[in-house]
């Protein structure tokens, strides 16, 4: 069995559903947080997450990018939708990217300080959430409203909805009314995959240590 070292730093960021995927398949995991930015160079892009894993042989193999450590370890477990089912497949990317995007964008309003500017990225994230937010609820709908984004099982992009959920809420505490888009009201079955995945076993020690 391989152990793991997931680099990054120790607040809730990109790096959660890495966490949740992590947590859910059982690994034998650990959190790393580089000193920043004293051993940036040492990554391999100079950037945050990472994946160190650690094969029975000693062998190593390190991964960068957060999606792209997802997508392994959601394969690796059998999380992804059937890869013969291409539009499935394509279907899932759709879905987990457009939770990506608005976190990317959430990182855009918390770096910069110009008003104006700020402002406008707000509004972005406001349309881009509601517009998100829509699409997904209509997706989930025509799922049989199971608590899962795919069949009536827990997949990749539920596991990837917890993790962004939570990015989502420690990113934006300060600003509580950019979450309105996400809240019951306004994204039930969303919250029913949420709800679902907290109170799934596998999921406890991940829901204990979100820090949200």
């Amino acid at each position: 069995m391989s152990i793991y070292t997931l680099r990054h730093f120790n607040v809730p960021g990109r790096a959660e559903p890495c966490k949740a995927i992590l947590d859910y398949t059982g690994a034998k995991w650990t959190l790393e947080s580089p000193q920043w930015p004293q051993e940036k160079a040492k990554q391999p892009v100079g950037k945050l997450p990472v994946l160190v894993e650690t094969n029975k042989d000693g062998t190593r193999f390190i991964l960068s990018d957060s999606l792209a450590i997802e997508q392994y370890l959601v394969c690796k477990h059998n999380l992804c939708v059937p890869e013969q089912d291409r539009q499935m497949v394509a279907r899932q990317a759709e879905l987990r990217n457009q939770l990506n995007d608005l976190f990317q964008m959430t990182q855009l309003i918390v770096h910069v300080n110009e008003p104006t500017t700020r402002n406008s990225f707000i509004q972005l994230f406001m349309t881009l959430a509601k517009d998100v937010v829509t699409y997904q609820e209509k997706w989930l709908k025509e799922n049989g409203s199971t608590g899962h984004y795919f069949g009536n099982k827990t997949t990749y992009v539920d596991l990837a909805l917890i993790g962004t959920m939570c990015a989502l809420r420690a990113t934006l505490k300060d600003m509580p009314e950019m979450l309105e888009p996400f809240n019951k009201k306004n994204a039930p079955m969303m919250n029913n995959i949420i709800a679902t995945m907290e109170k799934d076993a596998k999921l406890s020690k991940y829901v204990s240590n979100c820090k949200c």
